[in-house]
C-alpha cells in the first residue's frame, strides 16, 4: 500500500519514536512454554486481528499453548543514518506469544498460508521502548519493573512488576504491584544454560520437534495444516502480527486509525542456546487491569511450565507492512445517515 500521500513525520525535541529498523544486540532469552486453552486465544484472535479483515484474512491459534519470552537486550539502536547517531540504550521485555496460522481465502476457501506470532501483553522498561513499540508497530507494551538473572546465572526466579488495578472502584489506587514470577522449583542451584544449540537451524529443529510433539493437544482440521507448515518453521525469520490503532480524540468509542500490520524479527547472529535445565513454575496474580488469565486460558496462582528454553543472539526488528486497514466507508455513511435523519426530523416538525 502506497504511503506517499502521507504528511511527512514532524520531529520534536525530546522525541522517544526513533525510526525503525532497529537493532538488537546480545539478546539473552528465556521462553517458557504454558498450557492455554484455545477457544479462549481463538476469541483473542477474532477480537484483536480478525474483527475487520472482511472474510479475507484469518489468524488461529495453532495450538492450545503460550510461550512466556523474557528478554534482555544489552544494546538497542536505530539503523536509520540519522537515528543511528544518537546513539543506544539497554532494554527488557516481557511478553506472552501465540502462535496462529495466517488464514487466506483463495478461490472462495480458506487455506494455510503462514505462521505468524501475536503478543497480546507485552512489558518493557523504558519510555522509548514503549512509545516506539505502539506508536510505530502497534505493540500493547507497558511500563514494568524486572528481576531477571543472567544467562550465567542460576535461573531461580523471574518477577516482572507493573502499575495495575486489583479491582476496579472509583476508590482504587493503581500502584506497582507484582503480576507474576516465575520460579524455579526443583530445588538445585547449578546454572541451568546448558549450551545444547550452536546455530539458529539446530534450535529451530529442537523447538519444532517440541511442537510437533504437542500437537497431540490439538483438535480439528488444523492438525495437518500446522504439521505441513512446521516443515518450514525457523526461528532465523519470526513474522509477527500487530493491531495497531490510535483512539479518536472526539469520539473515543472509535480509531481514527486502525490497522493489522505485520514485522519481521531476523536473526543475524546467533551465539547459543538450549534447553532450560530444571523444573519451572508460573504464579500468576489476577487483577482486573490485567485479565492475562482469562485472555489466554491460563490459571490464576500457579501454573507448572511445560518446556523451557534460553538462547542468545542479536535480531533486527525490521520496517512492517500494513496487512488490512479498517475501512472509514462505514463510519462516513453511518455520519450521513445520522445527519439525514437529523434533517428530515426537523423538516418533519417544522410542518407539524
Amino acid at each position: 500500500m502506497s504511503t506517499s500521500n502521507y504528511p511527512l513525520y514532524i520531529e520534536r525535541g525530546g522525541e522517544q519514536v526513533l525510526k525503525p529498523p532497529f537493532n538488537f544486540e546480545n539478546a539473552s532469552i528465556h521462553s517458557f512454554l504454558l498450557q492455554a486453552e484455545n477457544d479462549k486465544l481463538q476469541f483473542l484472535c477474532d477480537r484483536y486481528l480478525n474483527k475487520f479483515t472482511e472474510d479475507k484474512l484469518e489468524y488461529r491459534p495453532a495450538m492450545p499453548y503460550v510461550f512466556l519470552v523474557v528478554t534482555d537486550v544489552e544494546k538497542v539502536y536505530s539503523l536509520n543514518q540519522k537515528d543511528r547517531e544518537m546513539g543506544w540504550m539497554p532494554e527488557i521485555d516481557v511478553s506472552f506469544w501465540i502462535l496462529t496460522i495466517a488464514m487466506k481465502r483463495v478461490a472462495g476457501v480458506m487455506i494455510p498460508d503462514r505462521l505468524v506470532w501475536f503478543m497480546p501483553y507485552l512489558f518493557v522498561d523504558s519510555g522509548y521502548a514503549m512509545a516506539g513499540g505502539r506508536e510505530i508497530y502497534g505493540y500493547h507494551k507497558m511500563i514494568g519493573q524486572f528481576n531477571i538473572p543472567k544467562l550465567t546465572e542460576n535461573a531461580a526466579l523471574i518477577k516482572v512488576d507493573t502499575i495495575a488495578f486489583e479491582h476496579f472502584h472509583p476508590d482504587a489506587k493503581a500502584k506497582m504491584q507484582c503480576l507474576f514470577e516465575v520460579r524455579r522449583i526443583d530445588g538445585e542451584i547449578n546454572n541451568p544454560h546448558v549450551k545444547d544449540w550452536h546455530s539458529i537451524d539446530e534450535a529451530s529443529a529442537q523447538l519444532n520437534q517440541m511442537l510437533a510433539h504437542r500437537q497431540g493437544g490439538i483438535t480439528g482440521a488444523l492438525i495437518e495444516s500446522l504439521s505441513s507448515l512446521l516443515k518450514v518453521f525457523s526461528l532465523q525469520t519470526v513474522p509477527v502480527a500487530f493491531l495497531k490503532q490510535f483512539r479518536d480524540v472526539t469520539d473515543y468509542r472509535r480509531a481514527c486509525y486502525q490497522a493489522i500490520v505485520e514485522a519481521d524479527a531476523k536473526v543475524t547472529h546467533f551465539r547459543a542456546g538450549g534447553v532450560l535445565q530444571g523444573q519451572y513454575e508460573l504464579m500468576l496474580n489476577n487483577f482486573d487491569s490485567h485479565p492475562i488469565a482469562q485472555e489466554l486460558g491460563l490459571k490464576v496462582g500457579k501454573q507448572r511450565v511445560l518446556d523451557a528454553f534460553w538462547f542468545n543472539y542479536d535480531f533486527i526488528m525490521e520496517a512492517g507492512t500494513e496487512i488490512l486497514k479498517a475501512s472509514t466507508l462505514d463510519i462516513g455513511e453511518a455520519k450521513k445517515y445520522t445527519v439525514t435523519k437529523s434533517i428530515l426530523h426537523r423538516i418533519c416538525n417544522f410542518f407539524r
